[in-house]
């Protein structure tokens, strides 16, 4: 049949064509934005960061589809190291080289956006601060509450200098006396919900430990 004359020369010519297609696929020119996430790295522990103007890097690049395809493999995220920082405020330069020594052959940079990150960073000190219980409720009739204590009745604090320097005592959460009719002990965690504050040492979650001492009203009170 006609149909199958030449048919070597047709599939040749068929595969040829098809690599051909394939490989200028690989070599057109694309473009693309990727946002990389800024990773802050090497903070010195006597420093906090308070916060930062922006949390993402804004990529354009441009290459060969394939060399674009490899850049989104390696450009995963942006790490700006903060060693021998000092506390105050800190404008860090986008480096366009940075990002160019981590594309694939083939790949540019067009542009990056923003061009640099502002960090606020502020020294890390410890004070110690009472605790006080925070306590609600009473208890049923003919019972009363003769008195709260708390161990340990003081607790050091560390974290960001101006949130630390205005602290007077740390709140334990609330503990509910209204169905209390003997003393009791209770392991209550603390109400530490300050950012950039936070117990000092190994004890961070530790609970304190609160006694709350309950006693029969003797008739003679009730009467009275």
């Amino acid at each position: 049949m006609r149909i199958f004359d030449n048919l070597l020369y047709k599939l040749t010519a068929l595969l040829v064509a098809l690599s051909l297609w394939l490989v200028a696929q690989g070599f057109s020119s694309v473009k693309e934005s990727l946002d990389l996430p800024i990773v802050i790295e090497d903070l010195p522990k006597k420093l906090v960061l308070l916060g930062q103007s922006v949390g993402e890097v804004n990529v354009t690049i441009e290459g060969s589809r394939a060399a674009v395809r490899a850049a989104r493999k390696s450009l995963l995220r942006y790490p700006i190291s903060l060693d021998g920082a000092k506390s105050g405020q800190r404008s860090v330069p986008i480096s366009k080289d940075r990002i160019e020594a981590l594309l694939p052959r083939g790949a540019s940079i067009l542009a990056r956006a923003p061009s640099a990150v502002v960090l606020q960073i502020e020294p890390v000190i410890s004070k110690r601060v009472r605790v006080r219980v925070d306590w609600v409720g009473e208890p049923p009739p003919g019972y009363r509450v003769t008195g709260v204590s708390v161990e340990p009745k003081e607790l050091k604090l560390e974290g960001a200098r101006k949130t630390v320097l205005r602290l007077r005592e740390i709140v334990t959460e609330r503990v509910d006396v209204s169905q209390l009719r003997v003393t009791t002990v209770q392991e209550v965690p603390l109400s530490l919900d300050l950012a950039y504050v936070w117990r000092a040492g190994e004890d961070r979650g530790k609970p304190v430990r609160v006694v709350v001492h309950v006693e029969r009203i003797p008739e003679t009170d009730e009467k009275s």
